[in-house]
């Protein structure tokens, strides 16, 4: 397949956001002996899952980002258990942690830089704008590209419409000659495919994929990609 233009998801395409979450939280775990009430595991499920949970309310609009930021620590608390009323200061410490361990994920730098020696490129994320601007920064994407599109700042997260709506108008591009390059099946794949856009999904992150789950391209390591685009 030879695109005319490329869009990277950032989180767990790029930046290993899986590793610097857990990697953070075994740093909160050790540093709040409250916490080592349960196990580092117990602790680790149980606000994965109230995580995501917040996450998909926020999508739809029940909780704002406040309420997200605050209710992820202190439900996760309440839920195993352990008095809550450092929760604030444990969320706002985790952030400052997480960031900490923002990397590469093996591979991605280079085949990034391959793939934007050949095409034009743009970045789409869903996340908060003051922290996907810092990851941005430190990956330095800015010498690749000036087209970010960052769900906060357009109100929307993908796989809603209007983001890939803004992505192909900043694009310039037809819809069928965009290749968009991503993680996550909900967001990613069904967001580029409802737009009419080519899709190459990253599956590293995968523990299971189902039948009826497929994409244009299905790469677990970057250099297939770079392969599948030369």
């Amino acid at each position: 397949m030879i695109p005319e233009f490329v869009y990277f998801d950032l989180d767990n395409t790029l930046l290993d956001h899986t590793t610097a979450e857990e990697e953070a939280h075994k740093e909160i775990y050790q540093a709040y002996p409250e916490l080592q009430k349960v196990s580092v595991n117990e602790w680790l499920q149980t606000y994965t899952e109230i995580n995501r949970v917040l996450w998909l309310q926020y999508q739809k609009g029940e909780v704002d980002r406040h309420e997200l930021h605050r209710s992820r620590f202190s439900d996760t608390m309440a839920q195993l258990g352990i008095r809550n009323g450092h929760s604030e200061e444990i969320g706002a410490n985790y952030m400052q942690i997480y960031r900490k361990h923002w990397h590469w994920i093996d591979g991605a730098k280079e085949a990034l830089e391959k793939v934007a020696e050949k095409y034009p490129v743009g970045f789409i994320t869903n996340g908060f704008q003051e922290t996907q601007r810092k990851k941005i920064e430190m990956l330095g994407l800015e010498q690749y590209s000036d087209i970010f599109i960052i769900s906060e700042e357009i109100g929307v997260m993908k796989p809603h419409s209007k983001v890939f709506d803004l992505a192909t108008d900043e694009s310039g591009t037809e819809r069928s000659q965009i290749l968009y390059v991503g993680d996550s099946y909900s967001s990613d794949i069904i967001g580029g495919k409802n737009a009419g856009w080519k899709t190459a999904w990253y599956t590293a992150f995968m523990d299971e994929i189902k039948e009826e789950q497929t994409a244009d391209f299905l790469f677990d390591q970057f250099p297939r990609l770079v392969d599948y685009l030369s």
